[in-house]
């Protein structure tokens, strides 16, 4: 293979890798404080069928359901406290989790706890 050859094929071999990286995933948390139903989803390439689908599969566990957070390529949580609802972002899972608990305490919740976790990735 020729230089101008072999820098033509590196060249395509990296912009395949980059068209990867840069792809999105998007995922979403749905949680109803009502009866504590919650639904997510995660891996989709359009941010608005990730939400749909959340709600979707929210609304087949609670009765009031409400989008509460959406992420790409990263994690989200939703953290609750009876009617105190808080979300959290991060690259990590731990990291959204804590997030979302620490935002929870500041809006006056005394018993937080993880209702839902997920990433998107």
């Amino acid at each position: 293979m020729s230089n101008p050859e072999m820098c033509r094929d590196q060249a395509h071999r990296c912009q395949i890798q980059c068209d990867g990286q840069n792809k999105k995933s998007y995922g979403a948390i749905a949680y109803s404080a009502k009866d504590e139903g919650a639904g997510w989803s995660y891996g989709f390439s359009d941010l608005t069928k990730a939400k749909r689908v959340a709600m979707d599969n929210c609304s087949r566990n609670g009765s009031a359901c409400e989008l509460w957070v959406w992420y790409a390529n990263s994690c989200g949580a939703v953290a609750a406290d009876g009617k105190i609802v808080t979300w959290g972002t991060s690259a990590s899972k731990q990291s959204a989790d804590q997030r979302a608990l620490l935002e929870c305490s500041k809006a006056g919740g005394k018993k937080c706890a993880v209702q839902v976790s997920q990433c998107s990735r």
